[in-house]
């Protein structure tokens, strides 16, 4: 008899375990993570994902809606093309949702044709991708009204050109600018998680730290901006913040000649070169941090701005700024890097882009 009671005790004990386990799975997996992890059409921003804030998700689907769309490597079959885009996720529909490319604003908006194309290789900048199909005659067989070349702000050095880049151009297909550059799909996992223990242990953590994770800052802001559960607070990639220490006047002036040189090289051809370096959500929301001097500002645009150009600067921190005054709610996404369909709405109304209309 006493031999039997320990072996009670240890499955009455084990059988609490399970429970215990499968109920909290269970419960968080409900109420937390399978908000973060939805499964395709929906999406949820990368922000969002990473850091498991869930009281800044903002899932949504991803519509089109708009008259004209731009072309890519799936659906181009040789049209004439007025308009050249090649750029990172925010040419290629990074943050889904409503109508996600700034390029089908443009080309409704002006009735023009416009492809998207994707860069050459990986060590590439998007400079030297331009030089190379010049080089190749690509442009000269398109011959398009206008290349425009976009790059998130944190990542704008990285298209400085290197004399390493030159060096294998004849191993490299210009097919490659061709490929469909996809917004990825993130795989649902199983209810039962190892995510389910870190939802609740950062959503703790960063009430009392603005980067409990150290990919993600959480910062709190002086008014509401998004439509979130959590409407004040700006979630931002630590690199917004670590980057900003290579913005120099000797960086963005070396950035500025290539984009010069390339300018000219394309001038030639009878093509104008624009630039739209989009804005880092940090620095856009920069003015509404609360106790923002504890925060180094950004001087991209500022610095910028000063330098002589031979091509066509959009100012996308100037244009959207204008629309933080006016109160405008989720013009970034409260879950994610990318800005939502109301910045490429407006960036598209930009005068810049009023010769390329038909």
């Amino acid at each position: 008899m006493h031999t039997k009671l320990p072996y009670k005790l240890f499955s009455f004990f084990f059988i609490g375990m399970v429970l215990i386990f499968l109920i909290y799975h269970t419960t968080i997996w409900y109420f937390m993570t399978s908000k973060i992890f939805v499964s395709p059409p929906n999406y949820v921003g990368d922000l969002g994902r990473t850091s498991y804030a869930i009281d800044s998700l903002s899932p949504r689907l991803q519509n089109n809606t708009l008259a004209h769309k731009h072309f890519d490597g799936n659906n181009w079959k040789n049209e004439p093309i007025d308009l050249l885009t090649l750029g990172d996720s925010f040419s290629n529909g990074g943050g889904g949702g409503k109508n996600p490319y700034y390029q089908d604003y443009l080309a409704t908006r002006l009735n023009i044709n416009i492809l998207n194309i994707q860069n050459i290789d990986t060590n590439f900048s998007y400079i030297d991708t331009i030089h190379f199909l010049h080089e190749r005659k690509w442009l000269n067989k398109l011959k398009p009204k206008a290349i425009l070349i976009q790059v998130v702000v944190r990542e704008s050095l990285r298209d400085v050109p290197t004399k390493k880049t030159k060096l294998d151009l004849q191993d490299i297909s210009i097919k490659n600018i061709l490929k469909s550059n996809q917004t990825a799909h993130f795989p649902q996992p199983l209810w039962i998680n190892t995510a389910n223990y870190k939802a609740p242990y950062y959503y703790i953590r960063y009430y009392y730290s603005v980067r409990a994770k150290k990919e993600v800052y959480r910062l709190p802001l002086i008014t509401n901006f998004f439509t979130a559960k959590d409407q004040n607070h700006l979630l931002v990639y630590h690199d917004d913040v670590k980057n900003i220490s290579k913005f120099n006047e000797s960086s963005i002036h070396h950035l500025n000649a290539e984009l010069n040189v390339l300018a000219e090289e394309l001038q030639r051809e009878k093509i104008t070169l624009i630039f739209m370096p989009v804005v880092d959500k940090y620095d856009l929301y920069y003015d509404y941090l609360f106790n923002r001097g504890q925060f180094p500002e950004n001087p991209f645009f500022s610095l910028l701005r000063k330098e002589p150009k031979k091509y066509i600067f959009i100012d996308t921190k100037v244009i959207l700024e204008s629309m933080l005054k006016n109160d405008t709610n989720d013009l970034y996404y409260p879950d994610d890097t990318h800005w939502s369909y109301k910045a490429s709405e407006k960036i598209a109304t930009d005068p810049s882009f009023t010769f390329l209309r038909k």
